[in-house]
């Protein structure tokens, strides 16, 4: 939203429209509103008051909530630089525009329509993604990091977020410890100053069936205290027999003023999702081709289970110096767990040396007891300083994360049937269900990470502005049955600097340089850990605004070089006993590339049309592995090198005013998956998306999205070997009527 300047004349008399503006005037001019209201010095109560002019400026803030763009300017997910323009990587911000335009209803959907972002599927429930060929291994909801692997993880639901910030490139600055892929931060919604409600019905395809609530504003007749709530409720099937999932979200969330300067932030949230979902999807042919099964053969039982739950508890307190600088302290805690019995699963495994690719044996697994609690705790400060007669930003803080994880517990390989026939296998009556015992228990596991980190801004000169910054981390990881494995990181130092130029008052150029550390667990031939995984990341690229910000655009290259990673060292004895009972012992020697260029572009470009687009060239290599026949090959050859993601909308004025059409292109090429000497490939595709709104008043929108337009069958992953191969959705279609209050 760009900069706007409001004049606002106060008149003796007020009427029945503008009752609210007097009522605001009264509070900033209390004198002149007496005068009008008792009359004058000399007891007039007719006749005008002289017209008071009033003019201000409104700053840009970070929400996107209202503001009616597929563009933001600002993001949070860079500490200390709100600006999209200034962070020196690539940032793409999905808008809650977008998310509603596109009918986006939780994160995998989100991150597929995401520009360099890819998805991969352990199964149908445990989803991953990967930047630049690495995994994206941490997110972030407000700015804290969330540890979301393991069985027992939702993926979030859109409703009660604002907008979802996408910084690719290593990040170690920001987090510490992970990979140089993305950092992904989910920024929430926050209460509203005035009163809004709006509640929401979307009926689609396979039986979906969604009901959303959100209720905003102040609690107080002052409004220093404000409060929203958003609930949904969301159950569907899918395009496979007998899959489903029922979800459920409830997010509360009262923020107070303390006075002019400070602000107090908290918020709890609840999503309870039961699914039976499939651990694993469809076999390949013997020689790793596809079967090219019917797409909605679903190798599960109807009584199947992944029942699970997320919760977050969210506090922060915020305050704001007269001269500029602001402190923000803030502590998260969030669970994710298992519900008890909350995991039954049939699995299905091809017979050694089959001839008949269609028969399996399938078994039951029946698990329990997966939780994960960690917390979190920030405090940040950030504000101007002078140096040499120019002002320059300075960022400083500290953070840690502790998770404390237990794994689920359980049996597998129970029941087992043997040369099953797939293509008559009926997930309602084939397979019966039964029940075993469950006792037992795991061991719990400890995490900790912590950091220390400052940034200074540099003011070089008008057009020329250096960053600086570096973070100390300590890292710990502690299991209690197998304390051979604990291991920790002391002080590991993570340096970070930038430049960014202003060619013209609307487009810069930016130079950037980052790391990011991995912990490994593995030891040289003296018994010692070797060093963390060190990924270096070099960013060059141009970031412009245009259209008074409406319209943004970007372009830039990058190089990441990921170094020391473990690999076997030959010099040493096989078997390196006592450390490894098989094979050699390492040495920090491995290494991976991954480089690349993105364009990207979102906005306004004429008015009423709407576009937000992206493309990613990727190449990644393994220079140095213990496999000689990986080197030279791609990190993750599944991932395509070009993809495009594209989406754009037309609101026509006049006799058109209310209706919306979008529509949009998810592109990429071809890809092959390798295992057992076995190769699989799928060449490139296009998935065509659509919509069609219409606002009939202030009050009442209809929405229609149809997905897959064209009913494109690709798959989203695929390999050679086990049961993973996974369908795309088919076309669908979702209406949804919103009412605003």
């Amino acid at each position: 939203m760009s900069a706007a300047s409001t004049s606002v004349r106060l008149h003796s008399r007020c009427n029945l429209h503008a009752t609210v503006l007097c009522a605001s005037m009264a509070l900033i001019y209390p004198a002149a509103h007496a005068q009008q209201v008792s009359g004058g010095p000399m007891g007039e109560t007719d006749g005008p008051l002289p017209t008071v002019t009033v003019t201000g400026t409104a700053e840009p803030g970070t929400g996107t909530e209202g503001s009616g763009s597929l563009a933001s300017r600002n993001a949070t997910v860079f500490k200390g630089v709100d600006s999209v323009r200034d962070i020196p990587q690539p940032v793409t911000v999905i808008t809650r525009q977008l998310l509603d335009d596109r009918a986006l209803l939780d994160l995998q959907e989100v991150l597929q329509n995401t520009p360099g972002v890819s998805v991969d599927y352990v199964d149908s429930e445990r989803v991953t993604y990967y930047s630049r060929g690495y995994q994206i291994d941490a997110l972030q909801i407000d700015g804290f990091t969330i540890n979301q692997s393991g069985s027992a993880f939702v993926q979030p639901d859109t409703a009660v977020l604002d907008r979802v910030e996408v910084l690719r490139g290593a990040s170690g600055m920001l987090r510490g410890s992970g990979n140089p892929s993305a950092t992904v931060n989910m920024v929430r919604k926050r209460p509203t100053r005035t009163l809004q409600a709006s509640v929401g019905a979307t009926v689609g395809s396979w039986d979906r069936y969604r009901v959303e609530g959100d209720l905003s504003g102040p609690l107080n007749a002052a409004g220093t205290v404000r409060g929203r709530v958003v609930a949904v409720n969301d159950e569907k099937d899918f395009f496979q027999k007998t899959k489903h999932e029922d979800r459920k979200v409830l997010y509360g969330v009262i923020e107070a003023d303390l006075g002019r300067n400070t602000t107090v932030t908290a918020s709890l949230q609840h999503t309870d999702l039961d699914a039976n979902g499939a651990w694993g999807n469809l076999p390949a042919n013997l020689d790793g081709s596809p079967l090219d099964l019917p797409r909605e053969m679903y190798l599960g039982a109807d009584w199947n289970r992944w029942n699970r739950y997320n919760q977050q508890a969210f506090a922060e307190v915020e305050h704001r110096f007269g001269n500029d600088w602001t402190i923000k302290a803030s502590a998260a805690w969030t669970r994710l767990h298992l519900k008890k019995d909350g995991f039954k699963q049939t699995y299905f495994v091809r017979p050694a040396g089959a001839t008949n690719p269609y028969l399996m044996n399938v078994t039951t697994a029946q698990y329990t007891g997966a939780d994960s609690d960690q917390r979190n705790f920030n405090v940040t400060a950030n504000g101007p300083f002078s140096l040499f007669g120019r002002t320059h930003q300075l960022v400083v803080g500290g953070e840690s994360l502790r998770t404390d994880a237990t794994d689920s517990w359980g049996q597998g390989n129970l029941y087992q049937l043997n040369n099953v026939d797939i293509r008559t296998w009926d997930p309602h009556t084939s397979y019966a269900e039964r029940d075993v015992p469950m006792t037992g228990s795991a061991a719990p596991t400890f995490t900790r990470q912590k950091g220390a980190f400052a940034t200074a801004r540099l003011s070089i000169t008008d057009p020329l502005t250096i960053m600086v910054g570096g973070r100390l981390s300590w890292w710990e990881y502690e299991a209690v049955k197998t304390p051979a494995n604990n291991y920790k990181i002391n002080r590991e130092a993570t340096p970070f600097a930038s430049a960014v130029y202003d060619f013209t008052k609307n487009v810069n150029g930016y130079f950037s340089y980052t790391e990011i550390f991995t912990p490994q667990n593995v030891k040289d031939a003296n018994g010692n850990i070797l060093d963390p995984i060190r990924g270096e990341d070099y960013e060059a690229g141009v970031k412009g605004e245009f259209f008074g910000g409406r319209l943004t655009a970007s372009g830039s290259v990058f190089r990441i070089n990921n170094v020391g990673r473990a690999i076997e060292d030959a010099a040493s004895p096989d078997p390196c006993l006592p450390y490894y009972t098989t094979g050699h012992c390492r040495i920090a020697g491995g290494k991976t590339r991954s480089e690349g260029f993105e364009l990207e572009v979102a906005g306004e470009l004429l008015p009423g049309w709407q576009v937000m687009g992206g493309y990613t060239n990727t190449r990644t290599e393994y220079l140095v592995d213990t496999n000689a026949g990986n080197v030279g090959q791609p990190l993750r050859s599944i991932d395509p090198r070009h993809q495009l993601r594209v989406f754009t909308t037309y609101r026509p004025q006049g006799a058109l005013q209310g209706l919306t059409v979008g529509g949009g292109a998810q592109l990429q090429s071809d890809a092959y998956a390798t295992g057992s000497g076995l190769t699989t490939r799928q060449g490139g595709y296009t998935v065509y998306n659509a919509m069609l709104g219409y606002k009939f008043n202030e009050r009442y929108a209809l929405q229609v999205n149809v997905n897959n337009v064209f009913d494109k069958t690709y798959y989203k992953k695929f390999a050679p070997t086990g049961i993973n191969n996974y369908y795309g959705d088919p076309r669908n279609v979702m209406v949804s009527l919103r009412a605003t209050l």
